[in-house]
């Protein structure tokens, strides 16, 4: 005999439900694996730990008056800047490229971070230049911008004195992920619903947003991302956008965003330089054949001469 329609109906969703706990539990279980295996075979530092090449380092004279703070993106490392901090160097600052916490050293470390260890970590690293330079402009890429705007927002990140407080460059900001069409619900809510059930999905090459391919094998970032670390992205984002934050910033900004942004939303980019509250603020648009990290495409050079004719102008 065959049960009612309604007995079907439940026993085809349970079923349905039941596949898809087993598919996502086998998922997560083999991503988890993965990121071990990931983690363990990334070159290192014996001492810090910290995978070759992403290192914070530092450039230029330490006797310089002025220093540049560049901050980097989500899951990668001072790389995003491609040439850029020599560059400033060789213009005569003291250039500090730093590391964000959870950052060039695991995956599994970027779990365990929040959106104000983050910030902290940015903090720490600008309050020890500013006691050293008399001016420390603030050079944020990606979620870089983010913690840029944020810091550049707070009253004891700007000397008091007009003419010592540093400029701010704003590379590709994060202030929201540009949406698309097949989303179809905002990612946020794909990230909260997935969060309890997998920790880790992959990002290959593929999803590194340049469109100058060859670009990509010199790049870095973490071939696989924690959701918990994507909240936090959403998180720093969230509080840079907001109105009072960004009418508190009232340094000279340069922001520079391409209008083909597959990661940072354009949208959101306009909204946030329509209410940074400085009087000298200029944004530039490049070109759609560019994407995400316009330091690696193919105005690359352009974004670079950019930056560096902001921060020498006077």
């Amino acid at each position: 005999m065959q049960p009612p329609r309604l007995q079907r109906s439940i026993l085809a969703i349970v079923a349905l439900f039941g596949g898809l706990a087993a598919i996502t539990s086998c998922y997560a279980c083999a991503t988890s694996r993965a990121v071990e295996s990931y983690a363990a075979q990334a070159p290192r530092d014996p001492q810090t730990g910290i995978v070759l090449g992403a290192e914070p380092i530092s450039l230029g004279d330490p006797a310089a008056g002025e220093a540049c703070l560049l901050l980097h993106g989500f899951v990668g490392s001072r790389v995003d800047f491609a040439g850029l901090g020599e560059r400033l160097a060789a213009q005569g600052f003291f250039v500090r490229m730093a590391l964000a916490p959870g950052h060039g050293t695991s995956p599994q470390d970027f779990a365990t971070k929040s959106a104000d260890e983050m910030l902290a970590g940015a903090r720490a690293e600008y309050d020890e230049l500013t006691e050293r330079f008399d001016r420390v402009h603030l050079i944020g890429f990606s979620m870089g911008g983010s913690l840029a705007t944020l810091l550049a927002s707070e009253p004891e990140s700007g000397a008091p004195e007009a003419d010592k407080t540093g400029r701010l460059v704003l590379i590709a900001p994060y202030y929201g992920i540009t949406y698309r069409w097949f989303y179809v619900l905002p990612p946020r809510i794909w990230t909260a619903a997935a969060s309890p059930f997998i920790r880790y999905v992959r990002k290959g090459d593929r999803y590194v947003r340049v469109n100058k391919r060859e670009s990509v094998e010199s790049m870095y970032s973490y071939k696989y991302v924690p959701l918990h670390g994507a909240r936090v992205l959403g998180e720093l984002g969230r509080r840079a956008l907001g109105e009072d934050v960004l009418a508190r910033v009232t340094r000279p900004v340069l922001m520079l965003h391409s209008k083909g942004d597959e990661a940072a939303s354009p949208a959101a980019a306009r909204l946030a330089f329509a209410r940074i509250g400085s009087a000298e603020k200029e944004v530039f648009w490049l070109p759609e054949h560019n994407n995400h990290h316009l330091l690696w495409d193919y105005d690359g050079d352009l974004t670079a001469d950019r930056v560096v004719e902001f921060l020498t102008a006077d």
